[in-house]
């Protein structure tokens, strides 16, 4: 039987591996899949309004759209304000960098690089 001690051990362990890999969490506390890192004390972070690539975004996801106006964009992801797009900022970064959006052709990399850096750094 082991002891407490040895036991206590491997739960640390296992913690430790589990919060080790980086994942970030969506805004209903599942995980994400692991984001690149960013160390939001070494870079620019941008305010929304200062991102003009969500002007690649409110062609589809826009809280002023519905229907066939949407293209089968989920309802639950606008980028028309602030609010609307801190929705879940780890899934719009995480389909941004897997060139998974726009449909119409993938964004610059200094552009995912933004999105990915407002949604870990606090979505300002």
């Amino acid at each position: 039987m082991p002891t407490r001690p040895y036991f206590l051990s491997l739960i640390a362990i296992a913690l430790s591996a589990t919060f080790a890999g980086g994942l970030a969490c969506d805004s209903e506390g599942g995980e994400q899949d692991e984001l690149p890192t960013v160390d939001c004390n070494s870079v620019e972070v941008p305010s929304f309004a200062e991102m003009t690539v969500w002007n690649n975004c409110v062609g589809c996801h826009s809280s002023q759209l519905s229907g066939a106006a949407r293209q089968d964009a989920p309802s639950e992801f606008n980028y028309d304000s602030h609010e609307a797009a801190m929705f879940d900022p780890f899934e719009t970064a995480e389909v941004v960098l897997e060139g998974e959006m726009p449909p119409t052709g993938e964004l610059s990399q200094a552009d995912k690089d933004l999105i990915n850096i407002w949604a870990q750094c606090g979505t300002p």
